[in-house]
C-alpha cells in the first residue's frame, strides 16, 4: 500500500513528476484554475493602474500648463492691453528658455491678428482666430492631440480675462515625449512583473496543486481497486485537514464494506435455502392457481349479480311507491262512479242508458290501471343482449313511471332531446340508470324543501359522443362527498330511505357495460348535475330503429 505525507516527497525525481503530470487529470484542471485566477487578478491589476496612471500623468501634464498659462497671462496682462507685442515676445521667448517641453505659445487676441511663438521665433498668423473653435472664448480645453505630420503634444487653451472681459485666447503646445516614455516604462514595469507572476504561478501553483491533488488520487485509486472488490485497499494520508478526515472515513467505510460482505455471505445461505423452500411453495401455488382464478371470477359475478339484484329490489320499491301514485286518480275516479250508480239506483233514476255510460267509464278506468302494471312489468324486464335503441324513447319510459311521483308534489321536469340519437346497450339497463338518477334528483328536491322544485334532463350531442345531464336544484352535494356518492353502500339519506347502491350500480352499467362515464358535480344556484358521457351510434353502424 502507497505511504503518503502533507509534504511533497522529495525524493521523486523530475522525470517521474513529469510522467505522472500528464496522466493526472483533476492536477491539471486545479493547476490550471489556480493559474488562470492569479493570470486574471494580475490582467485586472494591469487594466485598473494603467487608467489611473494615464490620469495621473495628464493631471501633471495639465497643471503644468495651467501654471505656464496663468504666469504668461498676468506678467504679459500690460503688454497686451497696449499692443506692446515686443514685450509679449520677449517674455514669451525665456518662457520657452526655461520649460523645454514648451513647444509653442499662440496668443489670439479678439481683434488684431494672432501670434505664435515658438523656440526658433516667432510670427503673426491672419487665420488663427478661425481655426479655433467657438467656445475656445468662453472655456477652457486640454488634451493629447496630432498635428498634420502626425506627431502627438499635449494642447492646452484658456481664454484671457481682464476684470471679467475676454480680451482673447491663449494656447500652449507641450511636449508628450515624457508623458509617452513614462506610459512605456509603466508597460516594461507591468510585463516584468506579470513574468515574475507566471512565473510564480509555475513554481507555486506546481507544488500548492501536488499537495491538494495527490492525496486526492491516491484515494481515487484505492476507491477503483475497492470498486473491482479488492476489500484490502486502504490509504494513509497523514494530514489533520478535510483530505485526511476522507481517507480515515474512506477507511472506515472498506472495514464497514468487509464486514457486510462477511455478513451477506451468512445471508445468501440462508437466502438460498429460503428461496428453496418459496419455490416449492410457489410450484404448489401454481398448481392450484387455476382453480383459484376461477373460484374468485365467480365469486366475483355472484357479488356483482347480488349487488344487481339489490338494485332492482330498492328499484321495485321505488316503483311499488310508483304504482300508487299513479293508480290513486284512477281508483278515486272509479269509486266515484260507484257511488253515483248506487245514488241514482236509491233514487230511481238509474236508467240503461246511463248504465253503461258509467260501465264504459269503469271499464277505461281499469284498462288505464292495466296499461300501468304493463308498462312497470316491461319497464324490469331484463334484457339479454346489447342492441342499438333510441335515447328519447328509454328516457321517456323512465320518466312516465315517475310521471304520478312528480305530479303528486309538484316537481316540474324538463326533457331536452333529440330524437334521432341512438345508443348501444340494453335498453332496460339503461333505462334504470336515468331511473336512478330521477329518483335520487326526486329525493334532493323534496329534502331541500324548494318553493318550486325542478328537475332538468338534457341531451346534446358533440361529434361521436353524447352527454345526457340530470340537473336539480335540490341544494346540492357537499364537497367532501362529491367522490364518495359512488361508492356501494354510501348514502346520506336517513336510515331506511335509501340502499347506497343505486348510483354504484348506475355507473357500474355506464362504464363497464356501456363504455361510458358517469360523474358529479355542483352547479350555481344550490343544486347537483349528474352527467353522462356515452358514445353515440352512427346511422351507418347500426340499422335504423323504427
Amino acid at each position: 500500500m502507497e505511504m503518503m505525507s502533507g509534504n511533497a516527497d522529495a525524493g521523486h525525481s523530475g522525470w517521474s513528476i513529469l510522467r505522472w503530470l500528464p496522466t493526472n487529470r483533476m492536477f491539471l484542471r486545479v493547476f490550471g484554475v489556480f493559474g488562470s485566477l492569479l493570470l486574471a487578478m494580475t490582467a485586472l491589476y494591469a487594466l485598473l493602474i494603467i487608467p489611473l496612471q494615464r490620469d495621473s500623468l495628464l493631471k501633471v501634464m495639465y497643471s503644468q500648463a495651467a501654471t505656464v498659462s496663468r504666469s504668461i497671462i498676468q506678467a504679459c496682462s500690460d503688454a497686451m492691453l497696449t499692443d506692446d507685442f515686443g514685450f509679449v515676445v520677449e517674455h514669451n521667448l525665456q518662457v520657452l528658455q526655461n520649460n523645454k517641453s514648451v513647444r509653442s505659445v499662440v496668443i489670439v487676441p479678439r481683434r488684431g491678428t494672432a501670434m505664435r511663438i515658438a523656440p526658433e521665433g516667432w510670427v503673426m498668423q491672419e487665420n488663427e482666430r478661425a481655426a479655433l473653435p467657438a467656445t475656445a472664448f468662453e472655456k477652457e480645453s486640454y488634451g493629447i492631440i496630432n498635428d498634420a505630420a502626425g506627431v502627438s503634444h499635449y494642447r492646452y487653451t484658456t481664454p484671457i480675462r481682464f476684470s471679467g472681459v475676454i480680451w482673447g485666447v491663449i494656447r500652449i503646445d507641450f511636449d508628450t515625449s515624457e508623458y509617452e516614455y513614462n506610459i512605456d516604462e509603466m508597460y516594461r514595469q507591468l510585463s516584468y512583473i506579470s513574468l515574475l507572476v507566471v512565473l510564480a504561478i509555475l513554481f507555486a501553483g506546481y507544488f500548492f496543486t501536488l499537495w491538494l491533488t495527490r492525496p486526492i488520487s491516491t484515494i481515487s485509486q484505492a476507491a477503483s481497486r475497492v470498486a473491482r472488490g479488492d476489500l484490502d485497499a486502504h490509504v494513509h494520508v497523514k494530514r489533520n485537514d478535510e483530505i485526511g478526515l476522507l481517507s480515515r472515513s474512506f477507511n472506515q467505510m472498506v472495514d464497514a464494506l468487509q464486514q457486510s460482505r462477511d455478513q451477506l455471505e451468512n445471508y445468501n445461505q440462508e437466502l438460498e435455502l429460503k428461496v428453496a423452500e418459496r419455490t416449492r411453495e410457489l410450484d404448489e401455488l401454481n398448481r392450484t392457481l387455476d382453480q383459484r382464478v376461477r373460484d374468485e371470477i365467480a365469486m366475483r359475478k355472484e357479488q356483482e349479480n347480488l349487488l344487481i339484484h339489490q338494485s332492482r329490489l330498492a328499484a321495485m320499491g321505488e316503483m311499488i311507491g310508483a304504482i300508487a301514485h299513479q293508480w290513486r286518480q284512477p281508483l278515486n275516479a272509479l269509486s266515484l262512479v260507484m257511488q253515483n250508480m248506487r245514488m241514482q239506483h236509491r233514487m230511481g233514476s238509474l236508467t240503461e242508458k246511463s248504465m253503461d255510460r258509467m260501465q264504459e267509464k269503469g271499464e277505461q278506468l281499469v284498462q288505464r290501471m292495466s296499461s300501468t302494471i304493463d308498462e312497470f312489468r316491461n319497464f324490469f324486464k331484463p334484457g339479454k343482449h346489447p342492441e342499438a335503441f333510441r335515447l328519447a324513447q328509454a328516457m321517456r319510459s323512465s320518466a312516465e313511471i315517475m310521471e304520478g311521483v312528480f305530479k303528486n308534489h309538484g316537481i316540474a321536469l324538463t326533457m331536452e332531446c333529440d330524437e334521432t340519437i341512438e345508443l348501444f346497450g340494453i335498453p332496460g339497463e339503461f333505462s334504470q340508470v336515468v331511473l336512478n338518477l330521477l329518483s335520487n334528483a326526486k329525493d334532493s328536491v323534496l329534502d331541500s324543501g324548494q318553493a318550486e322544485p325542478r328537475i332538468l334532463v338534457r341531451v346534446i350531442r358533440i361529434w361521436d359522443r353524447v352527454q345526457i345531464s340530470v340537473e336539480d336544484n335540490g341544494g346540492g352535494i357537499a364537497p367532501e362527498l362529491l367522490n364518495k356518492v359512488f361508492e356501494p353502500y354510501f348514502t346520506t339519506k336517513d336510515e331506511g330511505k335509501g340502499s347506497g347502491i343505486g348510483l354504484y350500480m348506475s355507473k357500474m352499467i355506464v362504464e363497464n357495460n356501456m363504455n361510458g362515464r358517469l360523474e358529479a358535480s355542483n352547479v350555481r344556484g344550490g343544486g347537483a348535475r349528474f352527467t353522462i358521457n356515452l358514445p353515440a351510434v352512427r346511422k351507418s353502424d347500426s340499422p335504423r330503429l323504427q
